[in-house]
């Protein structure tokens, strides 16, 4: 199997768990959190996308990201260059997750991206170290890169799965 063949079965994977861990989910469920210092579903849908949309645009292929370029950072009002990394309780408090339908249309476009970009990608690709100004992004090839996004977009939706099931109970 090729690199390629791997990611991108891990990202439709991924994509496939994710709509049904999402399913059904109201806008109360979406905003919930065990804690006034924990993420809700919706927080970690969006940041999810955000990271990715970072990683691939910014990182890899050097332009806009769609949250700007597409004009959801203005939509939502959210900085573009938020990523919600490192939020803290009080921004967690702040956030308001966007409409599911919305946010849908932002993580698909920001999937088509990758997706596009994996498959122009020659094997020896995967080692090239792409220019970062960024000290977290020093130093990584894209093949690092692809293997953090697969890595974070897994843990995210662990994160989702559980806080559904702390709301909803097993396979609710």
């Amino acid at each position: 199997m090729r690199i390629h063949r791997l990611i991108e079965e891990t990202l439709l994977e991924i994509d496939s768990d994710l709509q049904v861990a999402l399913e059904g989910l109201t806008v109360a469920e979406l905003n919930w959190s065990p804690t006034n210092e924990s993420n809700s579903i919706g927080f970690t849908f969006w940041h999810q996308t955000r990271a990715e949309d970072a990683w691939i645009s910014d990182f890899a292929i050097g332009r806009q990201q769609i949250f700007e370029r597409d004009c959801w950072a203005m939509i939502w009002k959210i900085s573009a260059a938020d990523t919600g990394f490192n939020y803290g309780k009080d921004q967690l408090a702040m956030f308001i997750t966007p409409p599911i339908s919305e946010l849908y249309q932002y993580a698909n476009a920001v999937r088509r991206q990758t997706l596009g970009y994996l498959q122009k990608l020659s094997e020896v690709d995967f080692d090239l170290k792409p220019d970062s100004d960024h000290p977290y992004r020093k130093g990584y090839t894209v093949g690092r890169m692809f293997g953090h996004i697969l890595c974070e977009l897994s843990q995210h939706l662990g994160h989702i799965r559980y806080l559904r099931g702390l709301q909803r109970g097993l396979n609710h």
